[in-house]
């Protein structure tokens, strides 16, 4: 592509790309985008393209943010839920093809072989058909249905991740380690993925993960969705609050078998455990408050364009209380040893089928805002634990009207407690890691560990929330104010 056309192309991209749910250098003004790399597609009206923007404050680079975008080369507007789009992501995936650009090439990367019908030849490529599998947030979930010539047809979950960064993504790491090297099947299983390639690179290090695919799991939907259709009908107390227990249980359950998984192979030194210390607790105490102080500073520098200005102000005025309760993690104890985790755990991570019997995590690629080193790290099993048991206080939050016009069931009514939600989910899931390597023995130590990653994942859900949804900041604001109030 000349660099007048690219330049054409970028600022046709820059017109919308600011809007976009996924993307992650939002402030307000329009972005400056070059096109980095372009790859033609077969049909010669779309291209997959690598887009630079500037880092904006808050978003935890610097210099430039690169994003994936598969584009309508007419329009510049992002086709990545068209047929001829995600077919060609499916396809080179699971064929194990390349397509070039002029800095590098698209790879596919198949598990446990090519897969037919998307052979290189074409001739068995049939009909294809696409659908959201729920809303744009970090990345973009599509449901791909192809039917072959000889009437065999296949479905599968196919991931577009957004953000493009070096290094060994942990959702294709993760996905490989339950296909080939665990026994545990409660994930849908990873069947390929595709990579960018720079024509340079010297290392794997030096490749970006665009996309996975995974198989698709009818019926299922996500548990955010489902647990929120049911307090929608009369709240956490309503006629459904034996069987969101339940849920919460089964949850608990699944929950400590996955931890079981992602510590059964120490023979693989990505998956190892690593035995907890003092240091590594002072450490893990040092990151987590350096977190919180770039966060909460962010959220003042950013109030006075809010209406909740007066609050985050407050915020940021006992932004030391919070730190300093935060690192208290470094006096937690060191009886559970550190495990790979799933990062980023929350109800929408996980499906549920049409019976509501079975549970499915999905998503390891963690916390989209931390860097690939952090998400890759082995920690504290109670990293994920905290997780859910926010997901669970944002539901009751979510479901008394605390969210914006994307919460779906939200109405105006009073919050209910989430904690028999939260300590259905905690028993269960305590009774199941019992006597784990991985599980504090002692109840304290789990508990300042807790305590510490529910105030981290608070924060962190405030700048996401400022990024993303500001319709949605009231939540985390909220249960920051309690936990300063000591509400909690």
């Amino acid at each position: 592509m000349s660099g007048a056309r690219s330049a054409e192309l970028a600022g046709k991209v820059a017109a919308w790309i600011g809007s976009a749910r996924w993307f992650a250098g939002k402030d307000g003004a329009t972005p400056q985008v070059s096109i980095h790399d372009l790859a033609m597609l077969a049909d010669g009206r779309h291209g997959l393209a690598l887009a630079d923007t500037p880092a904006g404050e808050g978003v935890g680079d610097a210099g430039t943010i690169r994003s994936v975008g598969p584009l309508d080369l007419a329009t510049g507007l992002d086709c990545a839920a068209t047929p001829a789009c995600a077919g060609s992501h499916v396809r080179l995936a699971l064929a194990g093809g390349e397509t070039h650009g002029d800095r590098g090439c698209f790879v596919g990367r198949p598990i446990g072989g090519r897969s037919r019908p998307y052979g290189p030849g074409g001739t068995d490529w049939g009909k294809v058909t696409v659908a959201p599998l729920g809303a744009d947030a970090s990345n973009t979930s599509l449901r791909v249905d192809t039917l072959a010539a000889d009437g065999r047809g296949k479905s599968v979950a196919l991931k577009l991740l957004r953000r493009c960064r070096p290094g060994v993504n942990p959702e294709v790491e993760c996905g490989r380690f339950f296909a080939e090297d665990a026994d545990w099947h409660e994930t849908p299983r990873c069947l390929g993925w595709v990579e960018y390639r720079p024509a340079d690179a010297a290392s794997p290090a030096d490749r970006v993960a665009i996309a996975t695919i995974h198989s698709f799991e009818p019926g299922c939907r996500s548990l955010w969705e489902h647990c929120l259709a049911l307090v929608a009908e009369g709240g956490l107390d309503g006629p459904h609050r034996d069987t969101l227990r339940r849920i919460a249980c089964s949850l608990g359950q699944v929950t400590a078998r996955m931890h079981a998984a992602l510590a059964s192979r120490p023979d693989l030194p990505d998956f190892a455990p690593r035995p907890a210390t003092a240091a590594t607790r002072g450490a893990l105490a040092k990151s987590l408050a350096s977190h919180a102080r770039d966060r909460l500073a962010h959220a003042v520098d950013a109030a006075p364009g809010l209406r909740e200005r007066a609050r985050l102000e407050a915020i940021g005025r006992s932004s030391g209380r919070i730190v300093a309760a935060i690192e208290t993690v470094a006096f937690a104890g060191t009886s559970a040893a550190d495990i790979r985790l799933h990062g980023d755990y929350h109800l929408g991570q996980v499906l549920i089928d049409t019976a509501g019997t079975r549970l499915l995590p999905i998503d390891f690629e963690g916390e989209p805002g931390r860097s690939l080193a952090e998400r890759r790290s082995p920690g504290s099993v109670c990293k994920d634990v905290a997780g859910m048991c926010r997901s669970f206080d944002y539901l009751s939050r979510v479901a008394a009207g605390g969210g914006g016009a994307d919460g779906g069931a939200a109405v105006d009514r009073p919050r209910a407690d989430a904690g028999p939600l939260i300590e259905a989910f905690l028993t269960a899931y305590r009774e199941s890691a019992q006597g784990a390597f991985w599980w504090p023995a002692d109840p304290s130590e789990s508990q300042r560990l807790l305590d510490a990653f529910m105030l981290d994942k608070a924060v962190y859900e405030l700048a996401y929330e400022m990024a993303n949804r500001p319709d949605w900041i009231d939540v985390p604001l909220s249960a920051l104010e309690q936990w300063l109030t000591g509400e909690r």
